[in-house]
């Protein structure tokens, strides 16, 4: 019956020296300095494989306030790092309708520009929104 049971994580331990001691699945205990820009607390629900610790910054999201819905999230954005897997660069994690996308700067750039024109094409079909409405009255 406790093989059933997912095995609990014990808490990382907190150093004086900023660093934390992460107990994983593979690799016993770990200890991690974080970047400045590493918001979460490394713990676990589950032992982590070492290759699995993950610092990330902490999400922004691009947030509007609509008349009709209020305030309401697009897309969130975040630095994200796995220090001790085979991809040990600082990646931007992006929220898309397609998951968890990590890229590097040559991507973020796009993604940006990208939101640039999705943005004046929003424009352009508000504008063609107030038309259309200004007919409805016909």
């Amino acid at each position: 019956m406790s093989g059933d049971r997912p095995t609990v994580a014990p808490e990382p331990r907190r150093h004086p020296d900023g660093t934390v001691t992460i107990t994983t699945l593979d690799a016993g205990d770990v200890r991690v300095a974080c970047p400045a820009w590493c918001f979460v607390e490394h713990g676990y629900r589950v032992p982590p494989a070492k290759a699995e610790i993950t610092h990330r910054s902490e999400p922004v999201w691009a947030l509007v306030d609509t008349p009709e819905h209020g305030p309401t999230s697009l897309v969130e954005v975040s630095l994200v790092q796995w220090p001790y897997s085979d991809r040990d660069a600082v990646f931007l994690g992006v929220e898309t309708d397609d998951g968890f996308l990590e890229v590097g700067p040559t991507g973020a750039h796009r993604i940006a520009a990208a939101l640039r024109g999705h943005a004046d094409h929003i424009d352009s079909m508000a504008a063609q929104l107030v038309d259309v409405r200004a007919g409805e009255d016909q």
